[in-house]
């Protein structure tokens, strides 16, 4: 079963990744370069529940998706499985409001692991646009804002990995 302190730990990536508004662009899963570093120099090495947290966000349910960051953004994925819900969240850096999420219903049965939800695929971002899959359900773009831009139905995905 997922934990609360699991359900944090994505919260306290989001927080270190979001030292300041200024900080680097982390637009996809391994970061500006792809291979998971960051040209910031002094962050945190160490974090607890209160230490080096600047916010938390409870999300609604379990998530497994590494956060894109772009300015004062931050969005993640969240499957809302008891809604048949496949969504994105965008929340604002700075203070860890939540400033929309949107997304689309999946009710089909889907193939999953255990301990990895639907919709764990992380969003991609290119400062203007951002891209969430949600598996079966589709892949959504959107802008900054909320709005939809396009979705793409690419059929039906039998995997475990969400």
């Amino acid at each position: 079963m997922i934990t609360l302190a699991h359900r944090l730990i994505l919260i306290v990536v989001v927080v270190a990744l979001c030292g300041s508004a200024s900080a680097e662009n982390w637009p996809a899963w391994r970061g500006p370069r792809g291979d998971g570093t960051c040209a910031e120099k002094g962050l945190p090495t160490t974090w607890s529940e209160t230490e080096n947290v600047a916010w938390k966000v409870k999300l609604p349910e379990r998530g497994n998706s590494t956060p894109a960051v772009w300015g004062n953004r931050v969005f993640v994925t969240q499957a809302i499985e008891k809604e048949n819900r496949r969504t994105l969240m965008c929340f604002d850096r700075t203070n860890g409001n939540l400033l929309w999420q949107k997304g689309t219903e999946w009710a089909e049965k889907e193939p999953t692991h255990g301990t990895n939800p639907f919709c764990a695929s992380s969003p991609v971002t290119d400062g203007e646009r951002v891209i969430a899959w949600y598996g079966s359900a589709g892949m959504f773009c959107y802008d900054f804002e909320g709005n939809e831009l396009w979705k793409r139905d690419l059929g039906i995905q039998k995997h475990i990995w969400g």
